[in-house]
């Protein structure tokens, strides 16, 4: 698909991750035997840290934070529709368009709009952190919503972004049909949709996760590889998931732990990557939510941290 713009097209994350969703792209072996090795921070120092077990910080942008709360980088989306995702993204501030959600994953009434805001925030700082939570559309907002389901995301796509290093985060994930939590990386660039999957499950398998790649065919294959360590459940214990990005090598994590790992070659040259953390439901991967499917369901997160490799990148 092209267009003079690209800001204004379905952006190419839609497609790859549809591809993923329509079971194409078949789960891959891990590339190289592991051996347990752990993971090894002396060459790196903190770039970016957001911790969420201390006093509560700002959030978003609107109110001094770090991260968005939409796809900033692809015009504002709330939802991916190729995905078949049946969630919207949302904010305490968010005023729906009163013509719903557009086919490319716009659904923002135009600035200025006297309508007042939808009224529901997805994000709530409890003891354990933030808890990013997906919950059914109200009766009384399905007026004025077109989706079943709000949820929520955070980027760093206006705040942060970084060419190698070691990219974390520390997250219990919600169990139950229909539910797609991930953490994964998106290069700031139009010209291709380059993404890494430092972490994405399907909420009907809590024994495993999924680390990935996704590039353009022209810079090599990418990676789907499902891993679950012994006795493995995202869904009854904190676990952290990282990958450590070199210009030789990409190394995934499970709690320090390298799972699987991927030649460097094929990001070598592109633009920085900016980090996502979202809680999609419904899918033709995750599948519809079903009668066992609870909610609110949440996504509970202590930490996303980066680090860069010291010395010039």
């Amino acid at each position: 698909m092209s267009c003079s713009n690209p800001r204004n097209r379905q952006p190419d994350v839609v497609r790859r991750r549809q591809i993923l969703g329509l079971g194409l792209l078949s789960a891959m072996p891990a590339l190289a035997d592991s051996g347990g090795r752990q993971l090894d921070l002396s060459n790196y120092e903190a770039s970016f840290a957001a911790d969420f077990t201390g006093p509560a910080k700002p959030l978003l942008r609107s109110d001094g934070g770090p991260f968005s709360s939409r796809y900033e980088d692809w015009g504002g989306l709330r939802t991916l529709p190729g995905n078949k995702e049946q969630e919207l993204y949302v904010d305490a501030g968010f005023i729906p368009a009163a013509a719903g959600t557009d086919a490319r994953g716009h659904a923002d009434a135009p600035a200025g709009s006297p309508i007042r805001p939808l009224g529901i925030n997805p994000f709530v700082f409890e003891s354990d952190g933030l808890e990013i939570t997906a919950i059914q559309t109200p009766p009384p907002l399905r007026r004025a919503v077109d989706r079943p389901y709000l949820s929520g995301m955070l980027a760093t796509d206006r705040t942060f972004s970084q060419r190698y290093g070691y990219f974390e985060m520390l997250a219990r994930l919600p169990a139950g049909r229909g539910l797609w939590p991930a953490f994964w990386l998106v290069s700031k660039t139009y010209q291709e949709h380059i993404e890494i999957d430092v972490m994405e499950a399907v909420g009907w398998d809590t024994a495993h996760v999924y680390q990935s790649t996704h590039l353009n065919p022209s810079r090599g294959k990418g990676i789907h590889v499902k891993v679950g360590p012994e006795e493995f459940d995202y869904a009854t214990g904190f676990h952290s998931y990282g990958v450590a990005w070199t210009p030789d090598d990409l190394v995934f994590y499970i709690d320090g732990i390298e799972t699987t790992r991927t030649g460097g070659r094929p990001f070598r040259d592109i633009p920085p990557m900016y980090m996502i953390a979202n809680l999609a439901v419904g899918g033709e991967w995750a599948g519809t939510p079903d009668h066992d499917t609870r909610f609110p369901a949440a996504m509970q997160i202590k930490h996303i941290r980066a680090y860069r490799l010291r010395g010039p990148a």
